[in-house]
């Protein structure tokens, strides 16, 4: 199934969200412009660390179209890397030597270091070079009609969240992609499959087991889902069953993957571009969306059973022009950390709804409209939201559609409204986004403490025999300082604070650290001068201490 490109609008489309009235109307959630009517598309100084386990498998974003030239004058041309290791996200041109499209997947080791990647057709290693037997991934006709234009650098495979990579249980030499294979020809022949990546002691990966159907059921488009298990060690996997409000759950442990359960609940997904399955980054509720017609579900997961239940549903989100029905698609729907908010990004406009509150689903929040920014050094089209994946920050990051060089964010997903903190086109990137549009699940996410399914293993070693540990740099340091630290159980300790104090004792400094996160800036630039302790607290519990030199 191609994707949609993106339409060229008229500058009288470009409308300030401020002319939108929203209301409901026939089990609709209705937007219309009021005003126009037309359609709106819408370091290491005193810090004991020792850096192991600390799950950055998130830490390299990749993206970029044409690969067969490399001109950095044109933003057009060639690959391009976001890197969570040294900054927030630092972005930089590095070539690939693979064009991205909708469909891409990466996986980086527990320290960071990008290890493979794939465009739905092909896997690579770090060096650009096609791993051994890494070609025809997702081979059918539809790859064979889109190869050429991969080899000639243009784009890959055309179909967006469709690859999620993870160890396998218990064995960090194995790779497992999982990637949702849409056919071109009927809807009801997609597939759910299964390819393992071995990772040998000289650094180089070979497929050793490629395009392995594992479901008899096929997924509706790009709806499609992991989540840790509650042992913190083995997979889930869901998807729904298309055209239907059944859920197929993939439960994948260190030897066995198996169809655990097909549970039907909730309304119906239909098929269509645009949808999306995500989990909150818990673990505890689990949504998938219909691009336009039967809105997005939401339900409550049970991390241990694989159970859905206690449904909750978004109808679908529709706009009127002057000449009547338009449909609206939903590119992307996530959870705020806190599960209070689920957050609908449409192509035109953010909605945050408030899944607490007794209006639900008709207490909603617009977070942003129309972006009416037109990059001519680019081309024509305004931004359209189109992805959004949670940051190691953090942060919501918020990925266009084609042809754009921005991404935007959401700083602050647990703020109600304008409190959420949503910055439009605050990050330059150096090539342009085209649809790249990452699966990512929660690495970060571990057991679950005190469960009937709790264990004493995570994926990789024990978490809770660690010594939890926190470094800071640059230390000494004048203005803004990165904080990182280690795995931290939130099902056990809950929300955490970063503190910083004077060597008096007095707190200087307090901000709430984001769930599953890992590392956080801090302006210390109106500080005194001198040395201060700076901790990871639940309540009054120390988990982890550093010392920090303000100069």
């Amino acid at each position: 199934m191609p994707r949609a490109k993106a339409a060229l609008f008229s500058p009288d489309y470009f409308l300030s969200y401020s002319y939108f009235k929203v209301r409901k109307d026939f089990g609709y959630i209705v937007i219309e412009n009021y005003k126009m009517r037309k359609i709106v598309t819408l370091f290491l100084i005193n810090c004991s660390v020792l850096l192991v386990n600390a799950q950055r498998h998130d830490n390299n974003w990749l993206w970029g179209v044409f690969t067969s030239y490399q001109d950095s004058s044109q933003y057009f041309l060639g690959n391009a890397q976001g890197d969570f290791n040294n900054d927030s996200i630092t972005v930089y041109s590095k070539f690939h030597n693979m064009p991205f499209d909708a469909s891409v997947g990466y996986f980086s080791n527990a320290d960071g270091e990008l290890l493979i990647y794939t465009n739905g057709m092909q896997i690579r290693d770090t060096t650009g070079n096609l791993i051994e037997k890494g070609d025809s991934i997702n081979h059918d006709v539809w790859w064979d009609l889109n190869y050429q234009n991969m080899m000639d650098g243009f784009y890959g495979f055309p179909s967006a969240r469709e690859a999620i990579l993870f160890y396998q249980p218990g064995n960090d030499s194995t790779i497992f992609m999982i990637h949702e294979h849409p056919s071109s020809t009927d809807l009801f022949d997609n597939k759910i499959k299964l390819t393992k990546i071995a990772a040998s002691r000289d650094g180089t990966f070979s497929v050793t087991k490629k395009n392995i159907v594992i479901s008899q059921y096929a997924p509706s488009f790009q709806n499609t889902a992991a989540c840790k298990h509650g042992n913190g060690r083995d997979w889930w996997v869901l998807f729904t069953d298309v055209n239907t409000n059944c859920v197929v759950k993939l439960l994948i442990t260190d030897d066995t993957l198996i169809e655990y359960d097909r549970q039907c609940i909730g309304d119906t997904i239909e098929a269509g571009w645009g949808c999306k399955a995500t989990f909150s980054l818990d673990g505890t509720k689990f949504s998938s969306s219909d691009a336009q017609k039967n809105g997005t579900n939401i339900f409550d997961f049970d991390r241990c059973s694989g159970r859905l239940s206690n449904p909750q549903h978004i109808p679908p989100i529709v706009k009127y022009d002057s000449l009547g029905f338009i449909g609206s698609d939903v590119n992307s729907v996530d959870f705020s950390p806190d599960n209070q908010f689920m957050y609908v990004f449409l192509g035109e406009l953010i909605l945050q709804f408030d899944l607490e509150s007794p209006q639900f689903p008709n207490d909603f929040d617009t977070i942003v409209g129309w972006d009416t920014f037109i990059d001519t050094g680019v081309n024509s089209v305004p931004f359209v939201y189109f992805s959004s994946s949670y940051g190691p920050d953090g942060k919501l990051y918020i990925g266009p559609a084609g042809g754009q060089r921005f991404l935007c964010t959401i700083n602050n997903p647990n703020g109600k409204g304008a409190a959420c903190d949503f910055r439009m086109r605050n990050i330059q990137l150096p090539k342009v986004w085209s649809y790249t549009s990452p699966n990512i699940p929660n690495y970060r996410l571990g057991r679950l403490p005190g469960s009937a399914c709790d264990t004493i293993y995570s994926d990789i070693k024990p978490i809770y025999t660690q010594t939890p540990w926190l470094k800071v740099y640059p230390n000494p340091a004048t203005d803004v300082v990165r904080f990182e630290y280690n795995w931290v159980e939130w099902d056990a300790v809950g929300d955490c604070q970063l503190v910083l104090a004077d060597l008096q004792g007095r707190v200087v400094l307090s901000q709430t650290i984001p769930k599953y996160s890992s590392r956080q800036e801090v302006n210390i630039k109106e500080l005194a001068a001198g040395v201060y302790t700076a901790s990871v607290q639940s309540g009054e519990k120390r988990i982890a201490v550093c010392k920090v030199v303000k100069e």
